[in-house]
C-alpha cells in the first residue's frame, strides 16, 4: 500500500476514533439525569443574560450533567411553581429553590420525596418546620464573606477609613472580630458601620466603602471611592468605582452545595468576583485574588 494511502487510513482511524470518543462522552452527559434551577425573569435580567449562561455553562461542566433553568412567574403560587419543575423533567439529579419559592420547594418536596431538594435561603435563618429529609438548606457564611469583604477593603482603604453600609446585615460580634483582625493586620484607619440612610457629612477620609444594603442611593453620588458591592447584579450595570462583588444567588453557590454530601442546614460563603479591568495594576488584581481566597471559621 503506498505510504500516501496509509496515512489517509490512519488519519481516517484517528478521526473515527475521536468521533467515538467524543460521541461517547456526550452520551453520558445527556443521559445523566440535569440539575433545575427554578429562576424568574427579573432574576435572569438582574443577573444578566450573557452572564446566566456562562454560569449555566460551568456549572454543566463542573458537574458534568445539564442544568436547566425552569422559569415561573414572580408572583407564581406553590403550586404552580412545583408544577414547572415537575414538568421541565420527571426525575433530576437535584432541584434547586431560591427562598422565595420555599412554598413551592415544600410542596415539590411532598410530591416528590425522593428528588433532592436544595433551598437557597441566602442571609435567611432555616425555618424550624424544615425538617424534610434529603432537603438541603443553603446559607450565606455572612462571617466569612465580612472578612473578605473587610480585608479587602483595607486593602483599597490604605491609611484612610472603610466605611460600611450594611443595615445591620452584620451581627456585632462579626463587626467586633472584623475590627480585631483588621488592627492585626496593620490596618491603621477607623472601621466605620452606618445605616444605608444614615448622613455621611464627608468622604474625605473614606479609603473604600462595603455595600451590604440597598446600593443604588450611594452609587447614584458617583463618588471616586473604591466600593465593595454584595450583590446578584450583573457587573455591567454597576459604576467602575465598584471593584468586587460578593454573589450568593443560588446559580453562584450551586456547585458548592450540590457537592455537598451533608442535609440540614449548610453554609457556605459567597462567590467573591474581582473586576480586572477595574483594578489598574495586575499585581494589586493577583494580591485582592490572594485576599478573597482566605478561609475564616465562621463564629
Amino acid at each position: 500500500m503506498p505510504d500516501s494511502q496509509k496515512i489517509k487510513k490512519h488519519l481516517l482511524i484517528i478521526i473515527l476514533l475521536f468521533v467515538f470518543v467524543v460521541g461517547a462522552i456526550g452520551g453520558v452527559f445527556f443521559a445523566r439525569a440535569p440539575v433545575l434551577i427554578i429562576t424568574d425573569s427579573s432574576f435572569n435580567l438582574l443577573y444578566g443574560p450573557e452572564r446566566l449562561r456562562q454560569r449555566q455553562l460551568r456549572i454543566s461542566l463542573s458537574l458534568f450533567r445539564r442544568v436547566i433553568p425552569v422559569i415561573v412567574s414572580e408572583h407564581a403560587g406553590p403550586d404552580l411553581v412545583a408544577i414547572a419543575a415537575e414538568e421541565a423533567f420527571r426525575v433530576p439529579r437535584a432541584v434547586l429553590f431560591p427562598f422565595r419559592y420555599l412554598e413551592g420547594a415544600r410542596q415539590y418536596k411532598e410530591n416528590n420525596p425522593d428528588v433532592e431538594v436544595l433551598i437557597m435561603g441566602g442571609r435567611n435563618p432555616i425555618p424550624p418546620e424544615l425538617t424534610s429529609p434529603n432537603t438541603i438548606y443553603i446559607r450565606t457564611n455572612t462571617a466569612m464573606d465580612l472578612y473578605r469583604a473587610g480585608l479587602s477593603a483595607a486593602f483599597f482603604a490604605g491609611e484612610n477609613n472603610i466605611l460600611v453600609f450594611d443595615d445591620g446585615v452584620f451581627p456585632a460580634e462579626y463587626r467586633e472580630s472584623l475590627g480585631e483582625m483588621l488592627e492585626s493586620r496593620g490596618f491603621l484607619g477607623e472601621l466605620l458601620f452606618r445605616n444605608i440612610h444614615a448622613h455621611v457629612p464627608s468622604y474625605a477620609d473614606i479609603g473604600s466603602v462595603i455595600l451590604a444594603g440597598p446600593a443604588s442611593r450611594f452609587l447614584e453620588q458617583n463618588l471616586d471611592i473604591p466600593v465593595i458591592l454584595f450583590s446578584w447584579v450583573d457587573p455591567v450595570f454597576t459604576p467602575r468605582s465598584v471593584k468586587l462583588i460578593f454573589d450568593d444567588s443560588p446559580w453562584a453557590l450551586a456547585v458548592a452545595a450540590l457537592r455537598s454530601c451533608d442535609f440540614g442546614e449548610i453554609f457556605f460563603p459567597s462567590v467573591p468576583v474581582a473586576l480586572s479591568d477595574r483594578i489598574d495594576e495586575r499585581r494589586n488584581f493577583r494580591k485582592l485574588q490572594g485576599i478573597i481566597k482566605e478561609n475564616f471559621e465562621r463564629n
